[in-house]
C-alpha cells in the first residue's frame, strides 16, 4: 500500500508543482523562497498574551492565546474526551470536530498528496525541498464538508501566476475551509531547520501573499497570515475571483515542531458558525509539555 500511494504521489508532482512552479523555480529553495517570497510585516511581541491577524479583506482577526499554547501532560489527561482530540504519544491537543464538519483521523504528510478533486494544503510544496523525507510525518485534518467548487479556465491565475490547465488532471475543484496540523518530528527535519525557518519558508511559498507575521522567541510561537487570490475562475458556475484567507501557527515542544494551517474559504450565504469553528480549534490546540 505504501509503495502504491508513492506511486501516486509522484504520479502527482508535475500538476502540483506545475500549478506553482513559476516561482519555486524562481526562489530556487528555501533560501530563494524566505528572500523572494515575503514582503511583509514583521512584528515582535514580547508581552501581548491575545494576538490577533485579520485578513485585509476583513476586519474580523483570527486570536491566539498565546499563554495557553502550552499544557501539561498531566493537564491533557484530565480534558474532556467529547471536547477534545488528546495525542499523548504525539505531543498535542485538538478539538473534536464540530456539527458540520469532518474527521480525517490518522494521517500522514503523503496522504495530503493523495486527494483527488480538491485543494491541496500549501504544506505539501515543502516536498521540494524535503522530497520523501516527511512521508510518516503525523497530519489531523479537521475540515468543513461544504466546499466552494472552483473552476480554472483559460485566464485563470494564482497569486498572479497562470494556470496551465493542461497539466491539471481535474479542472474543476472543491475548496474547503479546513485546519490541518503537522506534527514533524525533529529528527526527521534535521538540524537545518527551525521553527522561524519553518514559519519563513511556508510564508514564502504564497510569493508576496504574506500580510503579516508575529513572533515571540520568549513563547516559541510564530503565528502569519496569507493571502491566495483566484483571478478569472468559476465559482459555483459564476465567473468571479476568489480570495482564499489562510493562518498558520507554529509551535514546538523538544521533540516535535507543530504547523498548525487554517484555511478559510469565504462563500456567499455561509453560515458566520464557520468562522466561529476555526476559532474554536484554533483556540483548543495545544503543545504537550
Amino acid at each position: 500500500m505504501d509503495s502504491e500511494k508513492k506511486r501516486q504521489k509522484s504520479s502527482r508532482q508535475a500538476a502540483i508543482i506545475g500549478l506553482v512552479g513559476a516561482f519555486l523555480t524562481v526562489c530556487g529553495g528555501i533560501s530563494g523562497a524566505l528572500i523572494g517570497g515575503i514582503t511583509t510585516f514583521y512584528k515582535i511581541e514580547r508581552e501581548a498574551q491575545q494576538i490577533a491577524i485579520a485578513a485585509p479583506q476583513s476586519d474580523q482577526p483570527l486570536t491566539v492565546d498565546t499563554h495557553q499554547i502550552t499544557i501539561s501532560s498531566s493537564e491533557a489527561a484530565t480534558l474532556d474526551p467529547l471536547k477534545y482530540l488528546v495525542f499523548q504519544d504525539l505531543g498535542f491537543v485538538l478539538a473534536q470536530p464540530r456539527t458540520g464538519w469532518s474527521d480525517g483521523g490518522q494521517m500522514t504528510y503523503l496522504d495530503l498528496f493523495l486527494e483527488e478533486g480538491t485543494n491541496l494544503s500549501p504544506l505539501i510544496l515543502f516536498y521540494t525541498w524535503i522530497k520523501d523525507t516527511w512521508n510518516d510525518q503525523p497530519v489531523r485534518q479537521l475540515r468543513y464538508t461544504e466546499p466552494v467548487i472552483v473552476q480554472y479556465i483559460e485566464g485563470s491565475t494564482e497569486n498572479g501566476i497562470p494556470v496551465d490547465i493542461t497539466l491539471l488532471k481535474n479542472d474543476t475543484l472543491a475548496f474547503y475551509s479546513q485546519i490541518t496540523t503537522l506534527a514533524l518530528s525533529k529528527a526527521v527535519a534535521g538540524p537545518d531547520l527551525t521553527l522561524y525557518g519553518l514559519a519563513l519558508a511556508w510564508g514564502g511559498l504564497h510569493q508576496g501573499g504574506v500580510n503579516e507575521i508575529i513572533a515571540n522567541p520568549d513563547s516559541q510561537y510564530v503565528f502569519e497570515q496569507v493571502s491566495w487570490e483566484l483571478n478569472g475562475v468559476r465559482v459555483d458556475g459564476q465567473q468571479a475571483d476568489l480570495t482564499l484567507q489562510r493562518w498558520a501557527l507554529f509551535a514546538e515542544s523538544s521533540e516535535r515542531y507543530y504547523i498548525v494551517e487554517v484555511q478559510y474559504v469565504p462563500a456567499t450565504g455561509q453560515s458566520i458558525q464557520v468562522w466561529d469553528d476555526l476559532q474554536a480549534y484554533l483556540d483548543a490546540f495545544r503543545v504537550i509539555h
